[in-house]
């Protein structure tokens, strides 16, 4: 019944660092421009988040479950965990992220990684609890977000207290007493209320949405197996609340000169090798990375209770503040000016083309805004010495301006 999602966690950089109330607001625009309703926060989820962000931390782990016995233990699952905080209900979702610096990196970390972010789109869920640790100490894990997410209409079903009635279908584990039952169609009822209050298709990215990270790299479950890098997914979710049944027809990605996209994979219930999407939900996966500061336009087409839905939309990638340089050859010379930044995405040669590590030499700052890409600051003033960079077998010399 419940989705528990490990993130795994992805090297980006922020230059901000957002509050909770930012964190919440962000999240919120994201839901609201997709054509969901906004969360609401709650206290008890919250808790248990802020609970979990800790154990992450004291125990430097990236899982969702804790052990007993081990420091800031509340609860071995997430259920567990929002419970024993206060929350009436076991029927949540919980999504984390580690390292991330900020709460809005954090969220557009999630929102890559395809399972994650069905999460954060839910049709039936509507309050959520922010939680976030920061570690002074030189860890591994060294920051650590978790967000609860839960439905107060449950919620306020496992407030009240029902007896048993010939002919009727009962539930148990669903509310904080295990004891405690609640009528199936009474469950169905509340969770159709809230699907009812948001759009019946949702894109995402949205519509004219821009900004958007051109890559997506790790989750567990992993949904593309023997893939280190890959593109952005584009993902469609049907609204339960309006639809029975749904058949895909076609799911194409075109670039900006109207040039198909040949090297993805769809994403559905019948081919998911680790049967977490519903019938509703269908992803578009690029096996190759995006490119930077690009429209890219969606097609979609499905058969909805016997309907044809037709979908086409754009959206854009983000552009860097600093000038970036497409590194493609094993030995690249660079003119910078001296004092300045600049972002080198270093391009995949194939699926499994990560930077590990790097070795610079003149005085320059080296920082990873992701897996491929990082960000160079040079010292203000032209060195006698050799000022390079070497990423793996590819050397970049720098001549400062």
């Amino acid at each position: 019944m419940f989705r528990f999602l490990i993130l795994i966690s992805l090297l980006l950089v922020s230059l901000e660092a957002n509050s909770k109330k930012d964190g919440l607001a962000y999240l919120n625009t994201i839901r609201d421009q997709a054509g969901l309703i906004k969360f609401k926060t709650n206290k008890a989820l919250e808790k248990a988040a802020l609970s979990h962000a800790k154990y992450l931390i004291h125990n430097q782990t990236k899982s969702h479950y804790e052990k007993r016995g081990k420091p800031a233990f509340t609860g071995t699952t997430p259920s567990k965990r929002v419970v024993k905080a206060g929350y009436p209900t076991a029927y949540v979702m919980e999504n984390l992220s580690i390292n991330t610096k900020g709460y809005r990196r954090s969220i557009e970390s999630i929102f890559s990684a395809i399972y994650h972010r069905f999460a954060f789109l839910s049709f039936d869920k509507d309050e959520i609890g922010f939680g976030h640790v920061l570690s002074n100490k030189k860890r591994k894990v060294k920051r650590s977000y978790v967000y609860n997410i839960g439905s107060s209409g449950i919620a306020s079903l496992c407030k009240k207290s029902f007896s048993m009635t010939y002919g009727i279908y009962y539930m148990q584990d669903v509310c904080g007493d295990n004891d405690k039952i609640i009528p199936k169609s009474l469950f169905e009822e509340k969770k159709d209320q809230i699907r009812r209050k948001n759009r019946d298709i949702v894109l995402y990215p949205y519509a004219g949405q821009r900004d958007i990270w051109p890559a997506f790299y790790n989750e567990s479950p992993d949904p593309l197996p023997g893939y280190k890098v890959s593109g952005f997914p584009i993902s469609v979710q049907f609204n339960p609340a309006f639809y029975k049944k749904v058949k895909l027809s076609a799911f194409r990605l075109y670039d900006e000169h109207g040039k198909e996209i040949q090297e993805t994979k769809i994403l559905q219930q019948k081919n998911d090798l680790n049967h977490l999407f519903t019938p509703y939900e269908f992803a578009l996966m690029p096996l190759k990375r995006l490119e930077f500061n690009t429209t890219y336009t969606a097609h979609f087409e499905a058969v909805a209770d016997g309907k044809k839905v037709k979908k086409r939309w754009a959206f854009r990638t983000t552009k860097p503040k600093e000038t970036l340089y497409r590194i493609t050859q094993k030995k690249s010379k660079l003119s910078v000016e001296a004092g300045s930044s600049v972002v080198l995405y270093v391009v995949p040669n194939s699926k499994n083309d990560i930077v590990r590590s790097y070795r610079a030499r003149g005085g320059i700052k080296v920082s990873f805004l992701d897996q491929n890409t990082l960000e160079v600051t040079f010292p203000k003033r032209r060195s006698s010495g050799r000022v390079s960079l070497d990423i793996g077998k590819r050397k970049i010399l720098f001549d400062l301006q």
